[in-house]
């Protein structure tokens, strides 16, 4: 197909989908390209039109799809056989000349099987089995029904609903009721929940009805009739509407109101004939010659039982139903050469195995000479190797020397590193030791003062009051800054192998009170449950986040706080989540874990606790990171590395 051609045959299968105006001047567009002189053009064109004619004029659907047939026939082109077939299968059959529909079809499997088009075999074996079905060969029908249904649940095909209503439909033909009601409710349910363009629904509803015929149960047929006929005009071919009137016409007869009975068997034959549905005009005759019969009319019985005659003898003949038994034996004869011949290729690639065990030894010969050669200039290189190496050795005696000097230096500066952290360290124990004792004194002489047979204005009293205030507010930033120095220092340097599960509950209790207090609800997933780290540092990281999220909620909601644990990359992540008053980041990133830094004065607070929180991660080797929306909760991100 070339580059012209390949675009034009996407286009023309497009052509289904469009409205009635739209297919009119898609005719017009396409009947100009059946004058192209590129041939796959013009063959793609009249099996375009062929479709488009098919639900429109059926005679010159027939015609389309023949002159395609016989153009792709010509040039040898499979694809282009292969969709005239197809088209003229499904003419054939809505004409009612199953036998000319079977020929096609079975011309068709084996171009379909050598271009692996699974949906084409779908198409073909439900074909034959409506055709059998049709033709009153329910076994064969059911046999073909069920290799279709096997393909189409193996690539959930959309048509699948079509399939099973085929074989519901069947073994209503062949007096099965219950299994025929059972796929055709099957169909119907699958139908309406994947519903499919097209008029599956009608042809469901109008085969539903005819098992209800069969089993006496009119009304229940009449109700399906109805539900079919009521469908918008999309979901209604003119075939579909010859099945429903028939069967209406068949109802009727058997609930003995004729004249309802001959009406609609009269439509099904205007509607049959002017369409060519052979064998629905054929079905309407014998209706209305029963009809007839059983009101004693016996001559319009008889004329109307030959019309009936007419159409039958036309339908089938014993000539063509041998050729379509010869064509079967030929497919299966095709089938068996094509067997023969992976046989055939079997063979010839045993003995391509053959050549390659002999090709494979030569090489292997070939490599063996070259591996030795490898080897003698090996040996010979590794002579002038030693001697490269002497020289190398002599630098690397320079080189080590001037290693020894860099290291030396090293020393130097990380002993002068080592002298100014203990400074620091001794600044700090001053700071935090040696205000001691004044705060103490401070503290001593408030509580004299505060006695009130020395003081007992109460000005004086408040004054005291205030001292002692401030003198405890010193005392506790002087043990904040003993504890931050504890872990700057690392005192609580013993790891161990920490439950972590079991230490979050021991912080639990420890808030047991503020938790019952303030209704809050804590969700808990520790997928890693043990860690390696300081227990003291844990627990008090746990402490400090979660009296936190305790402290700082929303005032208009419950509080809800989650807390996980899991291992990513080597690393164990802890995050605690809550719902609380949240943290305006965009003004606050940078303060979030400064010393004494409070955001929220509504409650009492230091501004301690994730500054202490920060810095014992880090103690750990570990970071921390937070995420939070005011008004809506924050969280905080822990990544300590597994040791």
């Amino acid at each position: 197909m070339d580059r012209f051609a390949a675009p034009v045959f996407f286009l023309l299968l497009s052509v289904c989908a469009y409205s009635q105006g739209d297919a009119e001047q898609k005719i017009t567009e396409l009947q100009a390209l059946t004058k192209s002189k590129n041939t796959v053009t013009r063959m793609n064109a009249l099996n375009a039109l062929a479709e488009l004619y098919y639900n429109l004029d059926i005679r010159k659907s027939l015609d389309y799809g023949q002159e395609a047939l016989e153009l792709a026939q010509e040039q040898n082109d499979k694809p282009g056989i292969q969709n005239a077939y197809k088209i003229l299968r499904r003419i054939h059959r809505r004409l009612g000349n199953y036998n000319v529909a079977i020929e096609y079809t079975l011309q068709f499997l084996p171009i379909a099987e050598q271009l692996r088009d699974t949906a084409e075999l779908l198409d073909a074996f439900t074909t034959l089995g409506n055709i059998h079905s049709a033709m009153g060969n329910f076994a064969e029908s059911q046999q073909y029904l069920k290799q279709a249904r096997v393909i189409g649940e193996k690539i959930n095909a959309p048509t699948l609903a079509n399939i099973l209503n085929y074989i519901g439909r069947g073994y209503g033909k062949s007096g099965n009721y219950d299994s025929a009601i059972y796929y055709i409710k099957a169909a119907m349910q699958r139908e309406l929940d994947y519903p499919q363009p097209g008029y599956g629904l009608s042809y469901i509803y109008n085969n539903l009805a005819e098992v209800y015929i069969e089993q006496g149960k009119y009304d229940e047929a009449i109700h399906f009739y109805d539900l079919s006929s009521s469908l918008e005009e999309t979901r209604k071919s003119p075939l579909g509407k010859t099945f429903t009137l028939s069967g209406l016409a068949r109802v009727y007869q058997r609930k003995k109101e004729y004249d309802k009975a001959i009406n609609f068997a009269l439509q099904s034959i205007e509607l049959s004939t002017k369409n060519l549905y052979r064998d629905k005009a054929r079905e309407a005759y014998g209706i209305l010659s029963e009809i007839y019969e059983d009101k004693g009319e016996f001559g319009k019985a008889l004329t109307y039982y030959k019309l009936y005659n007419i159409y039958k003898d036309s339908i089938f003949s014993e000539d063509r139903m041998q050729y379509i038994e010869n064509l079967k034996i030929n497919y299966e004869t095709e089938r068996i050469q094509q067997e023969n011949e992976l046989l055939k290729k079997d063979a010839e690639l045993k003995d391509a195995r053959l050549k390659q065990q002999y090709t494979f030894a030569t090489v292997l010969i070939v490599l063996f000479l070259f591996v030795f050669t490898a080897i003698f200039l090996v040996y010979r290189n590794s002579l002038q190797r030693k001697r490269t190496n002497a020289l190398l050795r002599s630098y690397n005696d320079d080189l080590e020397g001037q290693v020894k000097d860099r290291t030396k230096e090293l020393l130097q500066a990380n002993t002068e590193l080592i002298k100014q952290n203990v400074q620091l360290e001794q600044f700090g124990y001053i700071t935090a030791h040696n205000l001691r004792a004044p705060v103490a004194r401070i503290l001593g002489l408030g509580n004299i003062a505060g006695n009130s047979e020395y003081f007992s204005l109460p000005r004086d009293q408040e004054i005291l009051k205030k001292l002692q205030a401030s003198a405890l507010e010193l005392d506790t930033i002087i043990h904040d800054l003993n504890a931050i120095l504890d872990v700057k220092k690392g005192i609580h340097h013993a790891y161990e192998n920490i439950n972590l599960e079991n230490s979050f509950e021991k912080v639990k209790g420890i808030l047991k009170d503020k938790i019952a207090e303030s209704n809050t609800t804590i969700y808990e997933s520790f997928e890693a449950k043990t860690g390696y780290a300081i227990p003291a540092y844990i627990e008090s990281i746990f402490y400090n986040l979660l009296s936190n999220a305790i402290k700082y909620r929303h005032p208009q909601r419950k509080p809800v706080i989650a807390i996980k644990t899991f291992i990513q990359d080597n690393t164990l992540m802890i995050t605690v989540s809550d719902n609380g008053i949240g943290i305006d980041l965009k003004q606050l990133k940078n303060k979030v874990f400064s010393l004494y830094q409070r955001f929220h004065h509504h409650v009492e607070g230091k501004g301690m606790g994730l500054f202490l929180v920060k810095t014992q991660v880090e103690a750990l080797d570990g970071s921390i990171d937070v995420h939070s929306t005011v008004d809506e909760g924050s969280t905080f991100e822990i990544r300590i590395p597994i040791k």
